[in-house]
């Protein structure tokens, strides 16, 4: 298995006039503009305003300790589950004095795992990877608290090389932070990751049966207590996933509480 390679990012503060607005095309980037530095162009800056991290973890978190457990989770995707993020947080002030959170991530050259072609490596790489996603989402069902929400979907990951690599390893891009310790809504995203799963699974002709064994045993485990129908509905519609039935299903909603 490889080794997850270090984060070397180390910054403590940006300063804004050593940034430049990157033109990188990427699927999630939704509002939020994407940033390098003027001198290494390999990093890449993602920006989120205190406010906006705030109202996505429903105000229940301060920005600093909000910082340090998203650096430690990220930390464990590597070292625990061979997740390839390297990614590192700070805080800093844009050009209009306005608090943000900068995520900085190293540019990756490759392709989204739906457009690269078939080889038994990149199978092979794919199968762990889903392995590994699935057992993040059960391990953090069963042991609680705060978990990564949203690392469930096939275009937050790109199948490449990242400088200084010399072989095509699979990195999870889409680093902005989005926590929760919802149950329920754990349900949800491993939906979405049984969705997004299967589909690739079709169009590689084949089966990642050990992830396939860990979303069963999610879905199997015992309910939490005064759960809402969202996540029966969910259930539901991961085991016709599972099974390969057809579905109309469509989750009410994609937006995780953080309690």
């Amino acid at each position: 298995m490889d080794k997850a390679p270090k984060i070397e990012n180390n910054y403590n503060r940006l300063n804004f006039n050593d940034l430049v607005e990157s033109d990188i095309s990427e699927h999630h980037k939704g509002s939020n503009k994407f940033y390098e530095l003027k001198d290494n162009p390999n990093k890449i800056i993602r920006v989120e305003s205190f406010n906006e991290l705030l109202e996505k973890h429903d105000n229940k978190i301060e920005i600093p300790e909000l910082v340090e457990v998203t650096k430690k989770l990220y930390k464990d995707l590597e070292e625990k589950y061979d997740i390839f993020a390297p990614v590192d947080f700070t805080t800093s002030k844009d050009n209009n004095g306005k608090d943000v959170v900068c995520s900085i991530t190293d540019r990756i050259e490759g392709k989204h795992l739906s457009e690269v072609n078939k080889s038994e490596e990149f199978l092979d790489k794919t199968e762990k990877l889903y392995t590994s996603v699935s057992k993040y989402f059960l391990d953090k069902f069963k042991e609680g608290g705060l978990y990564i929400w949203d690392i469930n979907g096939e275009s937050q990951y790109v199948y490449g090389k990242k400088l200084g690599d010399k072989d095509d390893k699979i990195y999870l891009i889409d680093t902005d932070i989005w926590l929760s310790k919802n149950k329920d809504d754990m349900y949800l995203s491993v939906y979405w990751l049984a969705r997004h799963m299967s589909w690739l699974e079709h169009s590689l002709g084949t089966k990642f049966q050990e992830a396939r064994n860990n979303i069963n045993e999610f879905i199997n485990q015992p309910l939490p207590q005064n759960t809402d129908d969202s996540v029966t509905k969910n259930i539901e519609g991961i085991r016709k996933l599972m099974i390969g039935e057809k579905s109309d299903y469509e989750p009410e909603s994609a937006i995780p509480r953080f309690e």
